[in-house]
């Protein structure tokens, strides 16, 4: 069993000005942006979707603002879950959300159905799950934190129209842990176990190894969920199938993975994922309902992951919830807003 994980003084980022006086919420968006030295990435917004899904690989990241040069306005992210939108719609010929007769809708449709090639900008928030924030430097986490605990993954960091960055769900969350004890009302919060908090009960959506990719993707999309477990005949997990993987898919050579199995389609990624950085096989992160949260957010920190799999140690390995960064953030803002002054 894994043995709980405190920040170590490697882990801790140096001293910033302030941080042992201030709450956390306090922090404001231009001090992450300082230590993240990101340079932006923008997608324009007349390029295909297959390539505005080569800038997200080429550049390690999951999601993208996308520039419309004709209005000279950002029209909206553009991520995964817009991949898997645009797949289903195209490719898996799935109707579109009865709420959703834009005429962006229409017009992707229209090309789909003869074969044109797609631009980013109609595919820019086509799942409805990550629309376009933006906050300005000046902005403080506390109003992050709310927004993060919506749902919504990243915002961006706007002086007029410059882009100045992009601020992630898993930017605060690393940073919050890269500081911790600089914060101890917030640790105080992550020491408790998942238990305590009421994080132990979400349902799981599973599928098994022969469950064809596309049709992964189609739960998904119904049940809200990013992500689901793939598990053997005793229902413990041996895979991870997220929408992030499609990116494995978004080229028309590699389109015909969508009908492969679910087991198939997750080998094929460790086989690549194996060329690329010597693994020889993505492993599942899973913890316990008696783990403490700041375990759980340590191996999500560690993996670079957005959730991480709570199992039954009885049950061999069962999944019997899942925890998000987004469980995370509703769980540490604070609930008197008086304490946000």
């Amino acid at each position: 069993m894994d043995r709980e994980y405190e920040p170590s003084d490697r882990d801790l980022q140096p001293e910033h000005e302030g941080l042992g006086r201030h709450h956390w919420y306090n922090v404001r968006c231009g001090e992450l942006l300082a230590n993240t030295h990101q340079q932006p990435i923008v997608i324009p917004g007349e390029i295909p979707v297959e390539s505005a899904c080569e800038i997200l690989v080429k550049n390690g990241i999951s999601s993208a603002p996308v520039y419309d040069k004709e209005t000279n306005t950002y029209v909206g992210m553009f991520d995964y879950r817009d991949a898997v939108a645009y797949v289903l719609l195209g490719l898996g010929k799935e109707p579109p959300r009865a709420d959703d007769s834009s005429i962006e809708v229409q017009e992707l449709l229209r090309r789909a159905r003869s074969s044109e090639p797609i631009p980013a900008k109609l595919a820019a928030d086509l799942s409805h799950k990550d629309p376009f924030y933006s906050v300005m430097e000046e902005t403080p986490l506390s109003q992050l934190a709310e927004i993060f605990g919506q749902g919504i993954h990243r915002v961006a960091v706007l002086d007029g129209n410059d882009l100045k960055g992009i601020i992630s769900q898993s930017t605060v969350i690393q940073y919050l842990y890269a500081n911790i004890r600089k914060f101890p009302e917030l640790e105080k919060i992550l020491q408790k176990t998942l238990v305590e908090l009421g994080l132990g009960n979400k349902e799981v959506i599973t599928v098994d190894g022969n469950t064809i990719v596309i049709e992964a993707l189609k739960m998904m999309t119904k049940n809200d969920v990013s992500s689901v477990a793939i598990v053997d005949g005793t229902g413990a997990i041996v895979a991870n199938l997220s929408m992030t993987d499609v990116k494995w898919a978004m080229k028309a050579t590699r389109f015909g993975l969508l009908w492969e199995t679910a087991l198939h389609f997750v080998s094929f990624i460790d086989q690549e994922q194996g060329l690329m950085d010597g693994r020889d096989k993505l492993p599942v992160f899973d913890v316990l309902e008696t783990s403490t949260l700041i375990f759980a957010v340590g191996k999500m920190v560690a993996t670079h992951a957005h959730r991480i799999w709570v199992v039954d140690k009885a049950a061999f390995g069962r999944p019997v919830s899942v925890v998000t960064l987004t469980d995370v953030f509703r769980v540490i803002v604070p609930k008197d807003n008086a304490d946000l002054s």
